[in-house]
């Protein structure tokens, strides 16, 4: 018993298709994403008939006199059969309904809302509503005598129900998850055993696993040794003996339930993708028909029978026949052999049966040799099973970023800061785009003919509109603030095509189908044209920069590399940085673009929001917009972020991933939140400003941080955590930040860790210094050394090298002075106005070194620094050796090392 494949016919667009029979088994029905309705008389019927009901129509249902529709319009809609004739709505949903099931008098539809609806005859409106999941409705199934309905979702659960009294029975969790039925390929399909109900088959990874529905728990496991792809869906028989299922890479498999063992099936085409949706004939239950992702038809059937054991099946039942011992009666004879009970008293031996039988189907020789017709010769040449194909994910093509999809007749060619550009397109092959501003002021709004050019390529800037195709290899811009004749256009060489286009306020960027990226000013002059390492996939600027993103090596089996190519543009001069694009495993790039304030930045199409810091060479993941949505089925279109503001203006999609023209959606503010652990702690959104404070250019990011720095102190220090709080300061590394801590240490009487934190100070003030270095010379590319200040423990120098100076030490008379010039406030203005002197001090006067401070009473320090404010800055300094050897030195700014705390820190302390 085998299966055998017919061609595969075109039945639909790319996307989901769902078929099924009719009760007598007269019609195949299908639908598509193009709207279409379509019966087939058999796989081979050229002129099937076709009716639209819409943009799309997710899934389908036969009540046996009325086909059950769902559209894009959110209802399950009711039509006779076969005329198509409307017959009223049975169900209502907030978002499109993605399955239906007809069972007795009973129908079920689940909805990408995340609920389920049940209907009992056509009484619409009394319908009742079974709600728990959170994510889109997949798939279901029921049996009416057990009154069971059981739903998989995509929150990777599958449930199941009591629908008479609405009770959930049973949860099962560790399915695979998806936030829209769109991009879902394992559907898992539940299938209940039609005839008594006691067991319910469903698909998770390359297994179907069939529960008891008595008990709940797995009765058995099918599993066939040939498929290569994990499962998408499965169906019982009508007359629940055998089980069908297909796989994401197109295959099939026919399960015996009983036997549970798989039954051979014709191996797959290439042009085969995932299997959506299978359906059993009603009236023959040796044929199958399935429907893949690309929208197309096929059929399976019971073929020829083929070899089993390596033995002919005719063969097999020949054998059987002579040796079932059922039709014959053997007795046994003198010399052991078992001899037939014939009338005619001639004995047969059973070995020489055997052999006869072997023989007369030259299933071996009598000699043992083996020749052409033999058992091993006959293994021999058949044809080696294939070896199984690895599938790799699929690279994504190149899209436009704040663009909706293509085949929509009113979609967004950009949707950005700056303003809508939104392109129309009529069934009579006429098109319009219409171009609006955020900002009155920057221009007024547009309408554009598309008839002729069919643009469906636009980036939109202060300074520019940018129009192409991928089709042509035109390129049309339209400069805003330009007097005269504001629109240029030019052709490509060569056949090029644009693949992806960028327009800033002062570049315009086309990547074309050659993986050239060609630059041109906003009037036009040609700027470069570079080479793109690979295919292209988005391309986006901003103000002087250019960031394109490219696919940089094959795709492995669960996710696409990509690396991204910045080009800065200064006068004639460009400088081009290249690194690699921090993709999550099994997403795709949805959006990129630039923060307010330049910075590179990029979302997948699971809602993570991940920016590009240029001075860590490092992307760090800033929001999860998934994590701010009320429903796994509603998606957020990013539109812009703010770095200042710590904001993603996005617009919230329910039940899809894109927007709709009309009515025009609002925006909404997603604030950025990093994922760290535990972030319901007051500890941890601490740590989340802190850390946001210091990756992006947040306003008042300094102020920010040391606020959140000291709160973090001061819990630290609540919770027993003297070790941690130090820590955290001398991490920071802040001299501001360290005064507030020992005051704040002091205060609450933590004397050990107050001295602890006096000791860093030394080592606080070199990376300051460091810093300050490293800022100036940054520009360059120069790394600053950091030079610890030491304190000379012994006269005698030691020759081993020290890989790291330690911290100083500070005696308690010290640590005592600080504390007082810590707290003192009118040491502060004293200070204060010292270190903003600028003249080079008398050598006979002694340095403000931290020996000195230290060492010297309160009283000392006033009389010192009193001393030193009364000298006026134009008095011209003493001449000392240093400045007779140079004589500028002496203009040279003295740098305040011998004040603990400078003048920028004193401003603080004031307060």
């Amino acid at each position: 018993m085998s299966f055998s494949r017919s061609s595969l016919r075109y039945a639909h667009t790319n996307g989901f298709t769902g078929l099924l029979y009719t009760p007598k088994g007269d019609f195949i029905i299908t639908c598509g994403t193009d709207g279409d309705i379509r019966h087939w008389t058999c796989i081979s019927d050229d002129d099937p008939r076709s009716t639209c009901l819409g943009e799309f129509v997710m899934c389908i249902a036969h009540t046996g006199s009325r086909l059950l529709a769902s559209t894009d319009r959110n209802t399950v809609h009711a039509y006779t059969f076969p005329d198509m004739d409307s017959d009223g709505i049975l169900l209502r949903f907030t978002a499109p309904a993605t399955c239906l099931r007809v069972c007795g008098e009973y129908t079920a539809a689940g909805s990408e809302d995340t609920s389920i609806k049940l209907l009992r005859g056509d009484n619409a409106g009394a319908e009742t509503t079974l709600e728990g999941h959170k994510g889109p409705i997949l798939a279901l199934d029921m049996h009416v005598e057990r009154h069971l309905l059981v739903s998989i979702a995509g929150d990777g659960e599958l449930k199941v129900w009591n629908f008479k009294t609405g009770e959930q029975l049973k949860s099962l969790g560790g399915l695979p998850r998806s936030n829209s039925f769109e991009s879902t390929s394992l559907f898992g399909t539940p299938s209940f055993e039609p005839k008594r109900g006691e067991q319910l088959a469903y698909c998770l990874d390359k297994e179907i696993i069939v529960l008891n529905t008595t008990t709940w728990e797995v009765s058995y496991r099918l599993q066939d040794d040939r498929v290569s792809s994990n499962y998408s869906c499965c169906q019982f028989s009508p007359n629940g003996e055998r089980l069908a299922a297909g796989t994401t890479s197109g295959e099939l498999s026919i399960f015996d339930v009983q036997r549970r063992k798989a039954l051979p099936v014709e191996a797959a085409p290439s042009d085969c993708k995932a299997i959506t949706c299978l359906a059993w004939n009603t009236a023959n239950e040796d044929e199958i028909a399935f429907c893949d992702a690309t929208g197309q038809l096929g059929t399976i059937f019971m073929g020829d029978d083929e070899p089993q054991d390596g033995m002919p099946t005719g063969l097999a039942e020949e054998q059987d026949e002579f040796l079932g011992g059922n039709d014959y009666e053997f007795e046994q004879g003198d010399d052991g052999d078992v001899v037939e009970a014939d009338g005619d008293g001639d004995g047969v031996s059973l070995e020489q049966l055997k052999r006869k039988v072997m023989s007369s189907a030259t299933y071996a020789d009598p000699d043992g040799i083996e020749d052409d017709n033999s058992r091993h010769s006959l293994a021999s040449s058949r044809t080696a099973p294939a070896a199984p194909q690895i599938k790799f994910f699929k690279q994504q093509s190149a899209f436009q970023p704040g663009a909706t999809p293509n085949d929509l007749e009113h979609r967004y060619l950009v949707w950005n800061d700056v303003g809508i550009v939104t392109a129309h397109t009529e069934p009579s092959g006429d098109g319009a785009i219409d171009v609006e501003f955020h900002d009155a002021s920057v221009h007024h709004a547009l309408h554009l003919s598309n008839n002729y050019n069919q643009h469906n390529l636009a980036s939109l800037s202060r300074s520019a509109l940018a129009l192409a195709s991928t089709e042509s290899n035109k390129l049309v811009v339209i400069a805003l603030a330009a007097a005269g004749n504001k629109e240029w256009s030019l052709g490509l060489p060569d056949c090029e095509s644009v693949e992806a286009l960028a327009a800033t306020s002062q570049l315009i960027g086309v990547a074309t189908s050659t993986n050239f990226l060609r630059l041109f000013s906003v009037m036009g002059t040609q700027r470069e044209v570079l080479s793109i390492p690979g295919p292209v996939v988005a391309l986006s600027g901003h103000d002087n920069s250019l960031l394109c993103v490219y696919h940089s090596a094959g795709s492995s089996q669960t996710q696409q590399y990509l690396s991204a190519m910045q080009i800065n543009v200064t006068g004639l001069s460009l400088r081009v940085e290249h690194f690699p694009v921090p993709l999550t495993p099994g997403r795709q790039l949805s959006w990129l673009g630039y923060t307010d304030v330049g910075s590179a930045c990029f979302s997948d199409n699971m809602g993570l929001v991940q920016l590009y810091r240029r001075a860590s060479n490092a992307w760090f993941p800033i929001c999860d917009t998934m994590k701010q949505s009320a429903s796994v089925a509603n998606n957020y279109f990013i539109v812009a972020l703010s770095e200042p503001r710590q904001i993603v203006q996005a617009v919230l999609c329910r039940g899809s991933s894109y927007p709709m023209t009309n009515p025009r959606p609002m925006l909404q503010e997603l604030r950025m939140q990093l994922p760290l652990c535990d972030i319901e702690l007051e500890k941890s959104e601490l740590e989340d400003n802190l850390l946001r404070a210091s990756i992006m250019q947040a306003e008042g990011a300094e102020k920010l941080q040391k606020e959140m720095a000291i709160k973090l102190f001061a819990l630290a220090c609540s919770s027993e955590c003297e070790t941690r709080a130090r820590e955290l300061i001398e991490s920071i590394a802040c001299t501001d930040l360290l005064q507030l801590a020992v005051k704040y240490a002091s205060k609450r009487g933590r004397i050990h860790l107050s001295d602890r934190l006096c000791e860093l100070l030394p080592q606080l003030e070199a990376v300051q210094e460091a810093r300050k270095q490293q800022q100036l010379l940054g520009a360059s590319g120069i790394a600053a050394t950091i030079v610890l200040p030491m304190t000379s423990t012994s006269t005698a120098t030691t020759t081993s090298p020290k890989l790291a100076p330690k911290a100083m030490e500070l005696s308690a008379s010290k640590r005592g002075a600080l504390k007082r010039f810590s707290n003192s406030p009118s040491l502060f203005r004293a200070a204060a106005s010292a270190a903003s002197r600028s003249t080079t001090p008398d050598v006979s006067t002694a340095l403000d070194t931290q020996e000195n401070i230290y060492g010297e009473s309160e009283s000392q320090q006033s009389e010192l620094l009193s001393s030193k404010t009364g000298v006026e800055e134009s008095e011209d300094p003493q001449r000392m050796p240093l400045n007779s050897v140079n004589p500028f030195a002496m203009k040279r700014k003295l740098v305040d090392t011998g004040v603990i705390f400078g003048s920028e820190k004193l401003k603080l302390a004031k307060k």
